[in-house]
């Protein structure tokens, strides 16, 4: 008997349900934002986000997120808010979801109104830019899978070529109305951790802790597709480390970000 699963359900409907007041709106976790047995981190961080950018009507833009994967997240969701401090042009505001099990993520998030300076600098090494993606060839996932959301070329990681580096064009298959931040934060987690490049097919692994930083004061790019650039600069101990960028369609740089991920093997 052939297995049948709910139709897909968009991000933004996901963002919708989500909001500041906690049980006050519920988000049923669809099986085709999981991954394992939790939902996937970047819905979660988006949806940790979406309540905390509500929680006042006139906050600046955000500027910085430190995420905690602090245990699974599958069930009803729900997200609780507080604002930590609110100044004359930054706000830190805390944002926690929950799942049937409790709290599985912990995040601040920090907005920030840009401030005129005269000291600039990009010191960012860029990757190395694979073709933009035709509409021909493009992969999705399966459909209890988060990746069935999503499309790009190929296989997000080929575990037969051993790398500590992964760079893949992704994009959201419905991403019409979407906050581009939630976007970006979303997409930014699509791929594996990078140090998969380097284990056996079945070795286990689970992000402990993300911190993203937006660089870009506009976000943009042309038919949804992101390049995700990942690179595992150090692993020992079941520990790993790894510098994480985001770029646009027109090579221009998106947003940064660093995670901590434990690996068994």
């Amino acid at each position: 008997m052939t297995e049948t699963y709910p139709q897909p359900v968009a991000l933004s409907e996901l963002l919708d349900q989500c909001g500041p007041g906690g049980s006050d709106h519920p988000v049923d976790l669809p099986q085709s934002w999981t991954q394992g047995r939790t939902a996937f981190g970047g819905l979660s961080g988006a949806l940790a986000y979406h309540a905390a950018s509500h929680i006042e009507n006139d906050l600046p833009p955000l500027r910085s997120a430190q995420i905690a994967f602090t245990g699974p997240l599958f069930g009803t969701l729900t997200a609780e808010t507080a604002m930590l401090r609110r100044g004359k042009s930054t706000a830190f505001v805390q944002s926690e979801i929950f799942g049937d099990k409790g709290m599985g993520l912990h995040c601040n998030f920090i907005f920030a109104a840009p401030r005129a300076t005269e000291v600039k600098i990009s010191d960012i090494d860029e990757p190395d830019f694979p073709p933009m993606p035709g509409e021909e060839d493009l992969h999705s996932g399966p459909p209890q899978f988060f990746t069935s959301n999503m499309e790009y070329v190929g296989k997000r990681i080929d575990t037969s070529t051993k790398t500590n580096r992964l760079t893949r064009w992704m994009r959201l298959k419905q991403r019409a109305g979407l906050d581009p931040i939630a976007e970006i934060l979303c997409m930014c987690d699509s791929l594996p951790p990078s140090v998969m490049g380097l284990l056996d097919q079945n070795a286990m692994v689970s992000s402990m802790n993300w911190q993203v930083n937006i660089i870009a004061e506009t976000l943009a790019t042309d038919d949804g597709w992101w390049l995700i650039d990942s690179h595992t600069h150090h692993a020992d101990h079941g520990a790993s480390s790894q510098y994480m960028s985001i770029w646009n369609s027109r090579r221009e740089l998106m947003a940064t970000a660093m995670q901590s991920v434990a690996y068994y093997a």
